[in-house]
């Protein structure tokens, strides 16, 4: 009888063994995504850009179809960006708590209905309620696409995933801008059914993909996220003036060529497209400083975008000498910008997310800076005096990084023996994980 009851027992151990081997595969079955890290964040990344896109060929044709100016119409990309730039800096704060895959449905879905619901607008102020949607979608997509890009790939690929999803942006401009004037051409309402409805759709397939995470609850963690540090400080100041001066060079990049050499607006969106084909290589060539020296990297482009928006400005003999410049500034620019990004997610890496929200808000009111500060020196002293002020723009954002670069090298030459440790250890935190 014992051995019986023994048998039996052993039976239903055996039994609850398999059971439980079979719930563990299948739930790395379901933990495995067939779709990368870095796949997935280039997605929302190129679905963010295409909402951003679409509005601005159409406008001439939204103002006519409502019966406004194009000025007026033209406000319903500032209030793309001011959205954008506030769901940005909300991400900082409940970002954790709900999760990247649910910040990154959420955003896919906002474009999805700010897609539709723009085509079927009736009026402007519904237009308006749209563009609402479609701004709440990239300050979710950016930043929530940049720090998935950072917290799902392993920390041996985290640079490159990170090149590669920024390259997500450009590539949106790059294959999106043509499709959309397509679209255009046959009503202002299908630009919106094309690529940015096209590409909400493939990126809640691509984050529908990812395995389920438990999001981080904790209310201690927002006053945390708040509390900032001086390199922290410094990285968001250079960051809004960098992009106030490369948001300010696209504002006006097509009217320099357009108003210098009288080219037509089709010649001119032409040329536009082909120089969004340097961000590319760009991504790639700086993947192997990014690990390493990001601040030098960031002097380093940031003096050189300066330069070149400069001559930009003031050297124009002709077309193709105009082009060939702006499409290094895009090379020396996107690079810049994904320095930027990378050494954001070494300032505090356990608080990536939050970073990344700031990192997506400074792009938004970095455009907004550099079209007024740009419009202001346009307006008194052409385009010479536009891109110098841009230049300085530029300049400006490398100021925190050289001043902390020097404040380094002040430590490593004082004289005490506890300063030039203290030097040293932060040049090798700075070269390794900042």
């Amino acid at each position: 009888m014992i051995g019986a009851l023994s048998d039996t027992l052993t039976q239903a151990r055996q039994a609850q063994l398999t059971r439980f081997a079979a719930a563990r595969h299948r739930a790395r079955g379901r933990m495995h995504s067939p779709v990368s890290a870095g796949n997935t964040a280039f997605a929302c990344l190129f679905a963010a850009q295409a909402g951003l896109l679409t509005l601005s060929p159409i406008l001439p044709d939204v103002a006519r179809d409502f019966g406004v100016s194009t000025a007026a119409a033209g406000q319903l990309r500032t209030l793309v960006g001011l959205v954008g730039g506030i769901v940005a800096l909300a991400v900082m704060l409940v970002g954790r708590r709900v999760g990247l895959r649910r910040l990154l449905l959420a955003g896919n879905v906002l474009l999805v209905l700010g897609s539709v619901s723009s085509a079927a607008a009736p009026g402007l102020i519904v237009l308006a309620a749209a563009q609402v949607a479609v701004g709440a979608a990239t300050g979710l997509l950016i930043a929530g696409g940049l720090a998935a890009a950072a917290s799902w790939a392993p920390a041996e690929r985290r640079a490159a995933t990170l090149a590669w999803a920024s390259l997500g942006q450009p590539a949106s401009w790059v294959a999106g801008m043509p499709l959309i004037g397509m679209t255009a051409d046959l009503g202002w309402r299908y630009a919106w059914l094309g690529v940015p409805l096209v590409a909400g759709v493939v990126g809640l397939a691509a984050v529908g993909s990812r395995p389920r995470k438990r999001p981080i609850s904790t209310r201690a963690r927002p006053a945390y996220l708040l509390r900032w540090d001086a390199k922290l400080a410094g990285w968001t100041i250079g960051e809004v003036l960098s992009y106030a001066g490369w948001g300010g060079a696209l504002v006006y990049a097509g009217a320099l060529l357009v108003e210098s050499y009288d080219l037509s607006p089709g010649t001119v969106g032409l040329l536009l497209g082909a120089a969004a084909i340097a961000a590319f290589p760009g991504n790639f060539l700086a993947r192997r400083w990014l690990s390493g020296s990001a601040r030098e990297l960031l002097v380093v482009l940031g003096l050189s975008a300066a330069a070149i928006t400069a001559i930009f400005g003031t050297v124009r003999p002709g077309p193709v000498v105009s082009a060939a410049t702006f499409t290094l500034l895009v090379l020396v620019a996107c690079t810049r910008t994904v320095a930027g990004s990378t050494f954001a997610l070494y300032v505090t890496p356990e608080r990536r997310l939050a970073v990344m929200g700031v990192r997506a808000s400074t792009g938004q009111l970095g455009y907004l800076l550099g079209g007024g500060v740009g419009g202001a020196a346009l307006a008194a002293g052409g385009y010479p005096a536009l891109c110098l002020t841009l230049a300085g723009l530029f300049a400006l954002g490398t100021a925190p990084h050289v001043a902390a670069l020097l404040a380094e090298r002040a430590a490593l030459r004082a004289p005490s023996p506890g300063s030039r440790t203290a030097a040293t250890s932060g040049r090798a935190k700075r070269s390794g994980a900042w």
